[in-house]
């Protein structure tokens, strides 16, 4: 089974992206922060005031880490910051928790599952959870001036808020009369839930299972949960939650780009395999090769159709019309035993993907390839009752040959030829206790991340950050 969004991009006409220089930091205008502050802070309405008194002690910082040990130790790193900061302060040692060391359980990174958790653990003497990605910045003062506008004894969900402009299949085309109604916040910004609001939240998942089978976007799928169609609050934007930090008064920031953790991978240490079938040789081969196909050391084209003028390799797999499962594990033992054997590292792409190899070389320069690393854009299938992450195939798949070999070593395989493949191998590695790796570099439907927008009307252009994106002509 495909989630909704894997077959969504069959429905738009292809379109050829410029891939330009990457950046994380989303545009903030500083005047702008400026005018929302004041208004802000002279807002008068119930539950937000500056009396409300709140010190670090009453906040549990939770950083969204993985387990990886490239992301484990970044999230240390802001962990140790934040500790350093209460201690310049002379304030009591707040509660700072790393997501990936909190629970086993193979959701914890939706957050969801947790909030039983964080509702027993600190309910009692906490008011506030605020959640933060490995790279946000934080400026601990900033913080506790800002949370102490809003009443904790409410239910409060904070953030910076994030809109579509335009109604997309990522997010089921929800609110298409309006999209723009419905806000969702920048993970990167950081974003708070009052205690009252987790013990609710508890209550309703006690209650009821999660129902949606499929996680693609958790910033707006959460929104979407706690909003429970008007019974829930919706975001309250903080200006102070930033990401650019181009105003004093912002308590966070997010300075991340395209990581280089000493040299690059060199070319020669990076196989790309491209999917590919006999119908699409004409057409999309062309503009692979026209575009990016040239900066890649090494390239094969794998098909149902030994055709010299590409050329391509016939895997003895005949086509299909979904999944591709038995095409992909052929790719995993063709180069595991039958080539290139000191090559580090795999990538397997659609033939409609776009790739920046030379971002690509600074991405893979902070992994280890002797660990299982299994690498990519990170979507979820049946989290709430015991599923499986997956790396989402047509954002392109990076494996190190470390994970292939475990792989290939387990009886885990395709059920059938046509099964979805990247399913498949997310329910593989799971079972083998490897962890998906995302990256926000990796982009499923890069049509459909473009028409994000921040509430002070700035646009998130995630074009101009991609390593890996996939052209909507399927």
């Amino acid at each position: 089974m495909r989630p909704p969004a894997r077959r969504g991009r069959r429905l738009t006409l292809p379109a050829l992206l410029s891939l330009l220089t990457c950046s994380l930091a989303f545009a903030l205008v500083s005047k702008d922060v400026k005018k929302e502050v004041k208004q802000s802070k002279n807002l008068e309405k119930s539950g937000i005031s500056e009396k409300n008194d709140v010190d670090l002690k009453g906040i549990a910082f939770v950083i969204q880490s993985q387990s990886n040990s490239f992301h484990a130790k970044k999230a240390e790193q802001l962990k140790q910051s934040i500790l350093k900061q209460a201690a310049d302060l002379t304030q009591e040692v707040p509660r700072v928790l790393l997501l990936h060391q909190l629970a086993q359980q193979e959701g914890a990174w939706t957050i969801l599952p947790l909030l039983p958790h964080f509702s027993v653990t600190y309910s009692r003497n906490s008011s506030w959870i605020f959640f933060c990605e490995e790279e946000t910045r934080i400026q601990i003062p900033q913080l506790l001036q800002a949370l102490r506008r809003y009443d904790p004894s409410k239910e409060w969900f904070l953030g910076k808020a994030l809109h579509d402009e335009e109604s997309t299949i990522i997010h089921h085309y929800a609110f298409s009369e309006n999209p723009t109604v419905f806000k969702y916040p920048d993970f990167a910004a950081g974003w708070a839930l009052s205690i009252p609001l987790v013990n609710k939240l508890t209550k309703r998942l006690k209650s009821e299972s999660l129902k949606s089978d499929f996680t693609i976007d958790l910033k707006y799928e959460i929104a979407l949960y706690i909003w429970d169609r008007g019974d829930g609050p919706p975001l309250t934007p903080v200006p102070e939650f930033c990401t650019d930090g181009v105003d004093s008064s912002c308590a966070t920031a997010f300075h991340s780009f395209l990581p280089l953790c000493g040299n690059p991978v060199k070319k020669k240490d990076i196989f790309v395999a491209v999917k590919t079938c006999k119908k699409f040789h004409g057409d999309r081969i062309p503009i692979v090769k026209q575009t990016w196909a040239g900066q890649a050391g090494h390239i094969e084209y794998y098909s149902d159709y030994a055709d010299s003028s590409v050329p391509t390799v016939d895997l003895g797999i005949p086509n299909t019309e979904r999944g591709h499962c038995g095409k992909t594990f052929a790719i995993l033992e063709r180069f595991l035993n039958h080539s290139y054997d000191k090559i580090a590292w795999l990538v397997i792409v659609d033939d409609d993907t776009l790739i920046s190899i030379s971002r690509l070389q600074h991405l893979l320069s902070c992994y280890d390839a002797s660990e299982p690393v299994f690498l990519g854009e990170r979507y979820g299938y049946g989290l709430g009752t015991g599923g499986y992450s997956y790396v989402t195939g047509g954002g392109g798949m990076v494996f190190s040959r470390e994970a292939i070999r475990r792989l290939l070593a387990s009886k885990c395989r395709c059920y059938s030829n046509d099964a979805p493949d990247d399913m498949v191998l997310g329910m593989c590695f799971s079972g083998l206790g490897v962890p998906v790796t995302h990256s926000p570099l990796f982009h499923q439907r890069v049509d459909a991340v473009y028409q994000v927008q921040h509430e002070d009307g700035t646009q998130k252009h995630l074009k101009n950050e991609m390593v890996f994106g996939q052209h909507p002509c399927m």
